[in-house]
């Protein structure tokens, strides 16, 4: 069995740009975090108003966000990505989803978290939920003479489904669990969708294709 599974939203609340922001307000305040944090939640609430595109603003703030950690390098980018899970992710975990897939993982089915978030954060979060049979897949980043880079796409809407199947090939997913319209070409190719506190796009998808809506 193959239960894939979105990351944010789906398994926590979290946000690992917030995340990363008070990291650097608590090691390097002198770049003023704070006031990056103001603008992240003052742009998302333009998200949610409608007035701006979701994935254009996930694009350019996560870009951003990383630009706020100076001097990286490996040892330093993987504390880090271990402090966006313990301080934010892991706290702010869904119970219900997270112990759905820890139950699937005990019964022997392979998961794969999937998500737009920095990679080695989905890695992380991925070992909370078991050590074997699972696989994490985010955005990639890299280290540059500049700092930390993100991967030129994202991992997501089509994106997800694109490497999800990179790695079942013909094999057929069993379960899916998403909570936003981004996550429709992914819940659409399992046996059992599952919506995870779904935005109203989702809903209306999950409702009128009996897909169960799990809160």
């Amino acid at each position: 069995m193959i239960v894939a599974s979105d990351l944010n939203g789906t398994l926590t609340t979290g946000s690992p740009i917030l995340a990363i922001a008070n990291w650097a307000e608590n090691n390097q305040p002198w770049l003023r975090p704070r006031l990056f944090k103001y603008r992240v939640l003052f742009s998302y609430l333009q998200v949610k108003a409608g007035l701006k595109e979701l994935d254009i603003w996930a694009d350019r703030t996560m870009r951003k966000v990383l630009d706020l950690v100076q001097s990286p390098d490996e040892e330093l980018v993987n504390s880090i990505m271990s402090y966006v899970v313990e301080s934010e992710l892991w706290p702010k975990r869904r119970e219900r989803p997270v112990s759905l897939l820890k139950d699937f993982h005990n019964q022997g089915a392979e998961i794969i978290l999937v998500s737009a978030a920095f990679e080695p954060a989905v890695l992380e979060f991925a070992k909370k939920i078991g050590n074997e049979r699972i696989t994490a897949i985010g955005t990639k980043i890299f280290l540059t003479e500049k700092g930390i880079s993100l991967a030129e796409i994202l991992t997501t809407r089509d994106k997800k489904l694109e490497k999800v199947k990179d790695i079942i090939g013909t094999k057929r997913l069993e379960i899916a669990l998403g909570d936003t319209f981004a996550d429709i070409p992914l819940l659409e190719q399992a046996r059992r969708p599952i919506a995870v506190f779904p935005d109203r796009r989702l809903r209306k998808t999950a409702e009128m294709r009996n897909w169960q809506i799990l809160e």
